[in-house]
This record gives C-alpha cells, sequence and structure tokens, in this order.
C-alpha cells in the first residue's frame, strides 16, 4: 500500500488541530535543511521532532491515511458504492447509488481503525440515530444506518455542491455580507430545528455546512451531537472538551456539564466570524493555545476586522462569541430574529439591548453605515477634559447662571 503524501499528511493534521501552522513551518524548516545535508526527513518525523506530535500520533495518523487510500470491501445491500468523496476523522465517505429508486446518496464507512475504538463506535451511532430524528431542509437527510461484512455504514443524502470551509478557501478571504447572512440565517433555522427536539449539535463549523448548486445550506455530522435528556452522557463528559479548536464554545473547552444550545449558538458565531473577516475569531500556534483563547481570550470585533461590515452584523456576532452563556442570546428564536432584521437592513434589536444601546438609536441606517458605539473606544478627549466631562460642566454653569438671575429678580 503506497504512503500518503507528504501535502495530504500536513493537511490531515492541520485540519484535526493535531498540529497548527507554526509548527508545520518548523516541520518544514527541518525537512528542508536535512535534504540540502543530503538525507531524507519523512514530515511525520519531523513533527515529532519540534513537538507537534508524539511518535504514537504520527503512526496513528499515517495510518488512518493509508487506510483511506484503499476502496472499501464492504457490500451494502441496494446500493453500490461508487467514488471516495470525503473523510472525517473517524469516517470515509463515498458517494454511491441507491439502486431501488435510482438517487445518489452519501455513504459514511466508520474506519476499521475506529471501529476498534468504544467512544467512536458509539458516536457514529449516535450520529446515525440523531439524525434520523431530525427533518428539515436544512439538516442533511438521513436514509439509513447498518452493519455488513464487519463495517458500520450510515446513508444519507447525497449534496452535489462544496462546503462552507471549501467556499472560503477558494474566495481566500472573506464572503461578502448579504451572503454570509444567508448561509447563517439557514443553519440557524436547523439549529432551531435541533433544539426544538431537543438535540445540540456540539460541532458547528466550515466544514460541517454543505451548500448546494442551488444556494441551500444543511447541517451536517451530527457525531457529536447529544439529546439534553442523556445525563448519564453528560456525565460521563464531563471535564472532556468536544468539539474542533477554532469554533468550539468556552463551556466545551472546559468541559462543563451545563452545555445546552447556546453552544451551538457560539460555534456558529465563530463560523460567522470567519465567513465575514476571512479568519477564525482565535489564532494560536497550537490548538490547546486557540481553545485558551475561547475561554479567556479578548475578541476583535468583526467590524475592526472587516471595515465594510454593517453595524449590525457586528454586534449580532459579538453577542453569539459572548464568553458567558448566559450573555448569549437566550434562545435560537431570538438569534434568528436578529439575523433576519440585519438581513433586512433594520438594526438587530436583542443584540442592540445585550450591548447596552437604545434599540431606536440606529434605526433608518442604510446596510453598511456606521456609528461607532460608545463602548467600542474611550471616550473622545478635548483639551483635559472628555466630552462627558465638558457637558457636565456646562450643564452646571447654566444652572448657576440661571440661579443668579432669578436671585437677581427676587432683590
Amino acid at each position: 500500500m503506497p504512503a500518503p503524501s507528504e501535502a495530504r499528511f500536513e493537511q490531515y493534521v492541520l485540519d484535526r488541530g493535531l498540529a497548527g501552522e507554526e509548527e508545520l513551518r518548523d516541520a518544514r524548516r527541518l525537512v528542508d535543511q536535512a535534504k540540502e545535508q543530503g538525507r531524507r526527513l519523512a514530515m511525520p518525523e519531523a513533527l515529532v521532532q519540534v513537538g507537534a506530535l508524539t511518535r504514537s500520533q504520527a503512526r496513528r495518523a499515517l495510518g488512518a491515511l493509508k487506510e483511506d487510500t484503499a476502496s472499501p470491501a464492504i457490500q451494502i445491500p441496494g446500493v453500490e458504492i461508487e467514488e471516495k468523496i470525503g473523510r472525517g476523522s473517524q469516517a470515509v465517505v463515498y458517494r454511491g447509488r441507491q439502486v431501488s429508486v435510482d438517487r445518489p446518496v452519501a455513504v459514511k464507512i466508520l474506519l476499521s481503525q475506529a471501529a476498534s475504538d468504544p467512544d467512536a463506535r458509539r458516536r457514529f451511532i449516535q450520529e446515525a440515530r440523531a439524525a434520523a430524528k431530525l427533518s428539515h431542509n436544512n439538516i442533511v437527510q438521513a436514509i439509513d444506518a447498518g452493519e455488513a461484512d464487519g463495517y458500520s455504514y450510515f446513508i444519507q443524502e447525497y449534496i452535489d455542491g462544496t462546503t462552507a470551509y471549501d467556499l472560503l478557501k477558494a474566495r481566500g478571504g472573506p464572503l461578502e455580507e448579504e451572503e454570509a447572512l444567508r448561509i447563517v440565517i439557514q443553519i440557524a433555522e436547523a439549529l432551531a430545528h435541533a433544539h426544538s427536539r431537543g438535540f445540540i449539535h456540539r460541532d458547528v463549523k466550515p466544514r460541517n455546512i454543505m451548500l448546494t448548486r442551488e444556494g441551500v445550506a444543511k447541517l451536517a455530522d451530527m457525531g457529536f451531537a447529544r439529546h439534553l435528556s442523556d445525563a448519564a452522557g453528560a456525565a460521563d463528559e464531563v471535564g472532556k472538551a468536544f468539539g474542533t479548536p477554532y469554533y468550539i464554545a468556552p463551556e466545551q473547552v472546559v468541559g462543563s456539564r451545563h452545555v445546552d444550545f447556546r453552544a451551538d449558538v457560539y460555534s456558529l458565531g465563530a463560523t460567522f466570524y470567519e465567513m465575514l473577516t476571512g479568519r477564525p475569531p482565535f489564532m494560536a500556534p497550537t490548538p490547546q493555545q486557540v481553545m485558551q483563547k475561547h475561554v479567556s481570550g479578548r475578541l476583535l470585533p468583526p467590524d475592526h476586522v472587516n471595515p465594510n461590515l454593517s453595524v449590525g452584523v457586528g454586534e449580532v456576532v459579538e453577542v453569539m462569541l459572548a464568553k458567558r452563556p448566559q450573555d448569549r442570546y437566550a434562545s435560537t428564536a431570538d438569534l434568528l430574529l436578529d439575523l433576519r432584521s440585519v438581513a433586512a437592513g433594520q438594526p438587530p434589536r436583542v443584540a442592540r439591548e445585550k450591548v447596552g444601546l437604545r434599540p431606536d438609536l440606529l434605526e433608518g441606517l442604510a446596510a453598511g453605515e456606521k456609528i461607532r458605539p460608545k463602548s467600542y473606544g474611550p471616550p473622545l478627549t478635548a483639551g483635559p477634559f472628555t466630552v462627558n466631562q465638558l457637558t457636565i460642566i456646562l450643564i452646571v454653569a447654566l444652572a448657576v447662571a440661571i440661579l443668579i438671575n432669578i436671585l437677581q429678580a427676587v432683590m
């Protein structure tokens, strides 16, 4: 079996948060130095030498990639498997054809290496069960699940399109505000449906947002989904971080027992931030440092990164990315209300109240017009006094003058 290419290995460890860009650059320097000295240093070993991976992690990653190059030996009744179309950390996805109705389907097959892991197997079954209980136009539809030839499989709707991740990568920068809003509104509607049925997704990110050729956005991958009534599952996960580093909510980072729909609001906010700015809300050399920034790092407002954004959309994102769950939206319905208001050129009333502005303060502004809220920066100054201080001084002086006039009139 051929070894995976260096580029594929780099992309694999990067996508799964095993190494950061800075660590990859350091490893490439070691590879280049070895080449200049007339010897060969493989990228997995270079990443071990810079401390990004342990040798055990490097071997597992190589094994997973090698397995990915092979065609599946599985024969699923009623389905013809055609070609590989994607891969996750635990499973490979193939395009297939459901023979009985002659329609394309996506077949997710759990890797044999992952199948030996009880937690990975449990999450795979959990994904199938959760998806089967949800029916919404903006959620990838579940069709069937089962086992065949020793493999676990999950058949779902085939999306002929791309992902939000691929779209961002192709653009090489932010999306237009209108386009980002259109995608995020649809995913918020998908989450509202899931939340109304007691499910939290817990891994909302650009890779898990499918985009059809007609522009329909669909939420995919329920592998980390959990029902709120699953108290035993919540107890087992205390102290464990489930999610993807660039998009994970602070309460997921610390492994809190109390993770609810607001974690999905945060992750969608992080995804929205990247769509609007072309970069995640927090970046750092390692996944651990990225996650720590979600917990304690200060957010740079999105309209400071992209000054072409409207005030309203910036306020919505900042509320979505509030550190404390209670400071975010109180419901997915409230989030949708604000998203639709901003899309219609109106101010986001819920977010505006949360950031301390009057709901009617910026009414009538055209999309894109900006007024900086007072809380965004230090008070304006005029000489040795701030504007607020000068206002107080003038009021006091006016009151004294009026009082003097009254006393003169009486005398």
